[in-house]
């Protein structure tokens, strides 16, 4: 291995959280999900 496909596969590794990537689409999509239901939990009781 290179020194430059390590930084490349780090660099990659990093990124997987954020809001660009799946997990993080899916982690904001459960959450809004989560709030939406919270908040017509407390509206209609």
């Amino acid at each position: 291995m290179n020194r430059d496909f390590e930084k490349e596969y780090a660099a990659a590794a990093m990124k997987w959280y954020g809001w660009g990537s799946p997990v993080g689409l899916s982690i904001f999509f459960i959450s809004l999900c989560i709030c939406a239901l919270l908040i017509r939990k407390v509206i209609l009781g």
